[in-house]
């Protein structure tokens, strides 16, 4: 079967609803992973970039997502979860594929049987799933019937490109083929989404006060 592509306006906003989201949400997330990107300078080591933008990705999805009625996972790899749909949403670093109508969006950094099984599940949505490894102490659920969405996003020297997508194939710890792809930031569209005037519906980031 032919992998699909949609990056029409309407068919975003039409898939990206059956999948409980919508494009406004996951800028939202692009903006928090160009961010802890750029955060960084020459004085960090080398990963720190990529995860950092891994980490504000996933606080801000979390953010924006749990209010909505979906659930932060950390069972296997950190994810926001909408179980009424059975689907996880995941961050990934991705290359230029990201954004791209013909390009398989490759994760930056090599994975491991975490992400393969994600691939795995995607494709065949058999059962097998239940013997993630989890963190001690956290109930273990079933996600063996969830397909798992990855926010991929590119921020290059250049342009940021970003896309939803449902991956499929996993090789020596790298994705290879998707099913699906959503493109939420297409090629040369980043810097009208920056300088565009914010969305005021968007939820508020939330703000821990400590007691010092």
């Amino acid at each position: 079967m032919d992998a699909i592509v949609r990056q029409d306006s309407g068919d975003v906003q039409s898939r990206l609803a059956q999948l409980g989201l919508k494009r406004e949400h996951l800028i939202e997330v692009v903006k928090a992973c160009v961010a802890g990107f750029t955060s960084c300078t020459d004085n960090d080591p080398p990963g720190a970039p990529g995860w950092l933008s891994w980490r504000w990705g996933v606080r801000r999805a979390r953010e924006v997502l749990l209010p909505l009625g979906w659930e932060k996972s950390d069972s296997g790899i950190s994810t926001v979860v909408n179980r009424s749909l059975k689907l996880r949403l995941a961050i990934l670093n991705a290359d230029e594929g990201a954004g791209s109508r013909d390009a398989v969006p490759q994760n930056r950094s090599r994975k491991g049987p975490n992400s393969e099984r994600l691939a795995q599940v995607n494709r065949q949505m058999m059962p097998g799933a239940e013997d993630w490894p989890i963190p001690a102490g956290e109930p273990q659920e079933s996600i063996e019937d969830f397909s798992t969405w990855h926010l991929c996003v590119n921020v290059g020297k250049d342009q940021v490109t970003a896309e939803l997508t449902l991956l499929s194939d996993f090789e020596d710890g790298y994705f290879t083929r998707f099913i699906e792809k959503i493109i939420i930031v297409g090629s040369g569209e980043w810097n009208a989404i920056v300088f565009s005037e914010p969305d005021d519906d968007s939820p508020e980031p939330e703000v821990r006060v400590v007691r010092k």
